[in-house]
């Protein structure tokens, strides 16, 4: 569970059909990989919906991974700043529609609102049923990385590296 004053890595998404579960893919990916200093939490939301309030207390800083119907190419990557999460929350609607929304009004209501919230997401390809990305989807993956490393960098998270 969070802890107070904590950074949030979740990613949403049903894996089951395909570049829907990109959020989950990259989040399991990262948590995998990197480490990071101070400890963030790195949630694998899948579908889940309300069930995720429990994991948002004490949160202060959300960075949201998923796949986004954005209108452009599949496979482009799309970042969406706290200024426009509001935007993408209701214009650019998740392709599961977990509800986040809702969720985070719901925590707002609970507790202060939160200092930061970034979207990262991309243009799926396919949401046929299968269990992996799209070749092309799982190219723009690792620009996905690279812009979570950012923010979390710029959040004041130090990410390395595990050693193979």
């Amino acid at each position: 569970m969070a802890t107070e004053n904590s950074i949030t890595l979740l990613g949403v998404g049903n894996i089951l059909l395909s570049d829907e579960g990109v959020g989950v893919h990259v989040v399991n990916e990262m948590r995998q990989d990197y480490t990071f200093t101070p400890e963030i939490n790195i949630v694998d939301g899948g579908t889940m919906g309300m069930e995720l309030l429990g994991y948002m207390r004490g949160m202060k800083k959300l960075l949201l991974v998923d796949a986004v119907q954005g209108g452009e190419a599949p496979g482009t990557v799309y970042e969406f700043l706290h200024q426009e999460t509001e935007t993408y929350f209701t214009e650019h609607i998740s392709v599961h529609e977990v509800g986040m929304q809702d969720i985070l009004r719901i925590r707002a209501l609970q507790e202060d609102p939160l200092d930061d919230a970034v979207v990262i997401g991309v243009e799926p390809m396919s949401l046929d049923i299968g269990l992996e990305t799209t070749p092309l989807v799982q190219q723009a993956i690792p620009d996905m990385k690279q812009r979570i490393i950012a923010v979390l960098t710029d959040w004041g998270v130090e990410v390395k590296k595990k050693d193979d």
